[in-house]
């Protein structure tokens, strides 16, 4: 890498560890567009980078948050066994489809999160839903 992707790299990183702990957000809607996009990589090689790159990233904003008592640690716990077979699942998957298949598959799944996010956000607005509950029904 060149001294500017490296700088890049770390300033993205900087901001995808803000964004993780204030939202609680997976780094990986940040990171894999980066990758891809910036550093040039494939889809495959930036999903991989993004699941090693947010261990740390997760690790730090939980402890912070678990400091403060905003943890429920047996929903968490359950969640990780859960996400870990799921992880399991989900990289087979990845390994059968093309990079370019599985590009936009990643496409579609930003494109919904964010239709999803607007129309909660909508409702709010018109006064129909709870600020403080799920975006969507």
């Amino acid at each position: 890498m060149e001294a500017w992707e490296i700088l890049l790299t770390i300033a993205v990183g900087i901001g995808v560890g803000f964004f993780s702990a204030l939202f609680g957000v997976g780094g990986g809607v940040f990171i894999v567009p980066f990758v891809v996009l910036v550093l040039g990589e494939s889809q495959h090689f930036a999903e991989g980078t993004s699941l090693l790159a947010i261990v740390p990233i997760a690790a730090v904003g939980a402890a912070a948050h678990a400091r403060k008592g905003y943890v429920s640690w047996r929903p968490a716990l359950l969640l990780a066994l859960g996400g870990a077979a799921g992880a399991v699942a989900g990289v087979l998957l990845a390994y059968q489809l093309s990079g370019e298949n599985l590009r936009k598959l990643f496409g579609a799944f930003l494109l919904a999160m964010a239709a999803r996010t607007t129309a909660g956000m909508l409702r709010s607005a018109r006064g129909s839903g709870d600020a403080t509950g799920p975006a969507v029904d």
